[in-house]
């Protein structure tokens, strides 16, 4: 019969494991009235109070000891939050995402206590098989794929952030199959397995690569891989340099084949990382401001091409990202050298902490998180939700200490204290979901180009939606479309403050152009031609602009360019554009 204590651990532990379950739900949520990045996140809104309130009590059962990883996460955050770039908005929706994660973080801490943390990971391990499940289902057709594109994505909008979801899991599911023994080892397996016929289907090269290197640390300490490597260079000192230097050129073939597996999209992250480079060096210290990277990303890649020193392979692989595709080189870009020194801190000191405590038993997240990490240095897993929880769940368990814990009312006040900012940045969100809501219904219309019937529900969703570029570049047309240039243009430049897409100056030189200030026409569709140089349409624009003014010798030198140029992706929508840019030049 067993004995009122493990009645007590593990009724406390179905807590835990409940409320651990909840906080990484938002991963399932798909939302197609939302859109699928949006949903996740009204769903954490929506149950993150509730398990505040929840954790309240465990934090009295049993507190945890304040690390100086704690101290880092809250230093970073004040600081991110302190260096918003305002502008007469309130503040942005991705700096109250930064502190409900910040929350997320502590509420982990409070539930890491509970035997060690092992009612957190049994909930962690459910939710990547879950998602190997639902990936092995779009495998082989039983589920549908969520990208029109892909036929993997999870529960995802597209592989990458489905693929480094589930490779930060695979290190902690490796070591419990090491290590554990009976039922927990044959689970483990189960979750292990699914992972692996999943993952290389992803053809997701920074997974593989994160998941190699995060499995390595997690045998490296199960089998004490150092101790046998020294001993067998002691044994063999001839035949040791051999091998090494032969796992090298392994390694380095490797490489190589992954890069050219995929190579215009490892060059066009060359590309973004050479341009942003150039923000960081003209922001040093303090970066361009948290949450602020499309919109200065498009001005700085309009400088360099405009500087004319880029080469042809540069042209051709050049988009416009949302995003830097190196997680520690976005960090910089916004926040400087001050911002990435606190975001090292963090993953530095939960390390050592790691380290501090019983490796053997810590292998599995230290493997995990740095899993994580390498997936963050060619991806952007701080951008998508489930991804951040994800972090700030691996960074409190190796956070996790033995030592004495603090007193129950430190903990117990600090956590009521959490309740603060979780209710703050979560309530009056029910308005935004519903303009979510009511924009995607009428994205139908726009689609449609119902212009005239959507215009006005747009304006009326403005207040709410004003910051996102994609509703400031839709309502921007209806405006246009509609006969208000110069409203649009107004709108359009709020769009082009946040978004790099060179679009958007394309919208901008087109009502310019109706308005017949065409000097201004021209400098927006150069613009648009010198962010992203590989698009033929700001060149056709530019030469039907220069036709329509009256600049003949320029409209036919325009002319010229397009028909020669090689745009990136060929399409019908270019071969018309070329037979227009002929039928010009025999007009003249």
């Amino acid at each position: 019969m067993p004995s009122k204590e493990n009645i007590k651990t593990y009724t406390l532990g179905t807590i835990v494991f409940i409320l651990s379950l909840l906080l990484l739900s938002s991963t399932f949520i798909v939302g197609d009235d939302l859109g699928n990045r949006a949903a996740k996140v009204f769903w954490f809104y929506s149950i993150l109070p509730g398990v505040a309130i929840a954790c309240t009590p465990l934090a009295w059962i049993r507190p945890f000891r304040f690390t100086l990883t704690d101290l880092f996460v809250v230093l970073y955050i004040v600081y991110s939050l302190l260096n918003l770039p305002y502008s007469g908005m309130e503040i942005s929706a991705r700096a109250g995402i930064l502190v409900l994660v910040g929350v997320t973080y502590f509420l982990f801490r409070v539930l890491t206590t509970f035997s060690s943390g092992n009612f957190v990971n049994a909930a962690l391990l459910f939710t990547g098989f879950i998602e190997a499940a639902w990936g092995v289902g779009q495998l082989y057709g039983f589920t549908p794929s969520l990208h029109e594109q892909f036929d993997l994505t999870g529960s995802f909008f597209n592989p990458g952030p489905y693929s480094g979801f589930l490779v930060a899991i695979f290190p902690l599911t490796l070591h419990y199959a090491l290590t554990t023994q009976k039922l927990p080892q044959i689970l483990s397996i189960i979750v292990l397995v699914a992972l692996l016929l999943v993952l290389p289907a992803t053809m997701s090269r920074s997974a593989w690569v994160a998941a190699i290197v995060g499995c390595t640390i997690v045998i490296g300490y199960h089998y004490h891989l150092r101790r046998q490597c020294i001993a067998f260079y002691r044994a063999h000192p001839i035949v040791t340099p051999v091998a090494v230097v032969s796992i090298l050129l392994i390694i380095g073939t490797l490489m190589i084949g992954t890069y050219m597996m995929k190579k215009a999209s490892a060059d066009g992250r060359l590309l973004i990382w050479k341009v942003s480079s150039t923000m960081i060096a003209s922001h040093p210290v303090t970066g361009i401001g948290f949450g602020n990277f499309a919109g200065p990303y498009g001005k700085a890649q309009e400088a360099y091409f405009t500087r004319g020193d880029y080469t042809p392979r540069e042209e051709l692989v050049a988009d416009a990202p949302e995003f830097a595709f190196n997680e520690l080189i976005q960090i910089t870009v916004e926040n400087g050298l001050i911002g990435l020194l606190l975001f090292l801190g963090i993953v530095i000191s939960a390390i050592r902490y790691a380290y501090r405590a019983q490796i053997y038993k810590q292998a599995g997240h230290v493997g995990a998180l740095s899993a994580f990490l390498i997936f963050a240095s060619f991806s952007y897993p701080f951008s998508v939700l489930p991804l951040t929880l994800l972090f700030a769940l691996l960074v409190a368990q190796c956070t996790a200490t033995d030592t004495p814990s603090s007193s129950r009312w430190v903990t117990g006040i600090f956590c009521l204290l959490l309740l603060a900012p979780a209710f703050r940045y979560t309530s009056h969100k029910t308005e935004r979901k519903e303009a979510f809501k009511r924009w995607k219904n009428e994205q139908i219309y726009f689609n449609m180009q119902v212009f005239k019937r959507t215009v006005d529900n747009y304006r009326a969703l403005y207040p709410i939606m004003k910051d996102t570029p994609t509703f400031l570049f839709e309502y921007g047309q209806c405006l246009s479309r509609t006969n208000s240039p110069g409203l649009s243009n107004r709108v359009l430049r709020e769009a082009a403050e946040i978004s790099s897409d060179p679009m958007i100056h394309n919208i901008i030189g087109k009502n310019y152009q109706a308005m017949q200030q065409y000097d201004l026409a021209e400098a927006s569709f150069l613009k648009a031609s010198r962010t992203v140089p590989n698009r033929i349409y700001p060149l056709y624009l530019l030469a039907k602009m220069y036709a329509e003014s009256g600049q003949t010798e320029k409209a036919i030198a325009t002319a010229k360019i397009v028909l020669e140029k090689e745009p990136k992706v060929f399409s019908s929508a270019v071969e018309e554009m070329k037979r227009d840019m002929r039928l010009l030049l025999r007009n003249y």
